[in-house]
């Protein structure tokens, strides 16, 4: 079988934080997909960059066949809003297998307050109190109190902390409204939420129910003092935090309780293959609230994946084996006749 990389490369948009430095966007970089290929080429993998969103486009209005191959999905897609559900579409229409969620599922990851919505009805999950923020829901000064301040305003469908700093916290209605004005001019739909102090934890898992290969927690302590900690853009891209392995930071009761709160999002949710779920953990309550799911997270040495194989003493492609055998057994079980 042939192994078709798919991804549209961060070199080739404008950075989304400031065009004078480093490009930084929503995107893999072009050495961690080479990384990738090179991994799978260790692993005796047939394997190739097949291209991004254009190639896909053109491969449908050409009406490809494309036969005894998979697609290995690392896209985010373009720049339009839902860009992630890109890939995944034209995919479908090509009628070939590819990894990780299908359509419906990384459109409603993608949009944070409707997958928070679907998991208010599970009783272990803690759920941030919110509102959407669009032209086509107003808000009022009494909506936003009702989340009670400090709150945080960020863009709704971005992912990679895109649109996010100190200033998005908002202790009053009049700063409320400066963010969103300020947002507003960037992103199409925004999330009022209420500010949970705390630690920001993220459990990256590989595998299908039941059966996960990887289901690890990730503590990222910021480098700051700040009252209000906020891992925004530019915190992402330099980088300034530490990272902390499973029980190096917590309890094994709340790694565990961690571990659990993700296995019953993926399974209500239907994510395949592979996932990062975000979370903001509390010691002073001993709360833990959801705040979002990515559906394709960076895969690379220099990422939380690398950083898993490291503390596993694993090589990387050895993390890239398990995430294709992930996929193999699902799509096999999927075709049983």
């Amino acid at each position: 079988m042939l192994y078709y990389v798919i991804c549209d490369f961060r070199e080739s948009f404008l950075s989304s934080i400031d065009s004078s430095k480093t490009s930084y966007n929503d995107h893999p970089e072009r050495k961690n997909i080479e990384e990738l290929l090179q991994a799978m080429q260790i692993l005796g993998l047939d394997c190739e960059y097949f291209g991004g969103i254009p190639e896909l486009i053109h491969a449908v209005d050409n009406k490809t066949e494309l036969k005894n191959c998979c697609f290995i999905n690392f896209t985010d897609g373009m720049i339009q809003p839902y860009s992630r559900t890109q890939a995944p579409l034209l995919l479908d229409i090509l009628d070939v297998p590819y990894t990780g969620s299908d359509v419906f599922v990384v459109s409603l990851a993608s949009n944070k307050h409707y997958c928070k919505l679907a998991l208010s009805d599970c009783d272990y999950i803690n759920i941030p109190k919110s509102i959407l923020v669009s032209d086509n829901s107003p808000f009022s000064e009494e909506e936003i109190s009702k989340i009670g301040y400090p709150i945080i305003i960020k863009p709704n469908t971005e992912g990679s902390s895109l649109g996010i700093s100190q200033k998005n916290i908002c202790h009053s209605f009049d700063d409320a409204i400066n963010i969103i004005h300020s947002l507003k001019n960037n992103y199409h739909e925004l999330i009022a939420e209420e500010y949970l102090h705390g630690i920001d934890v993220t459990n990256y898992m590989i595998g299908n129910f039941p059966n996960y290969k990887i289901n690890d927690v990730i503590v990222s302590k910021l480098q700051n003092t700040s009252k209000y900690a906020v891992y925004g853009a530019n915190e992402k891209r330099n980088r300034l935090r530490t990272l902390y392995f499973n029980t190096e930071y917590l309890s094994d009761e709340i790694v565990e309780r961690i571990r659990e709160s993700s296995i019953i999002i993926a399974k209500k949710l239907g994510l395949k293959d592979i996932c990062r779920i975000d979370y903001r953990y509390n010691a002073d309550t001993n709360k833990l609230y959801f705040i979002e799911v990515n559906t394709s997270p960076r895969f690379s040495t220099e990422t939380e994946i690398g950083f898993i194989a490291q503390k596993r003493n694993l090589y990387f492609h050895d993390m890239v084996k398990l995430y294709l055998d992930s996929f193999c057994e699902r799509f096999n079980r999927e075709h049983v006749r």
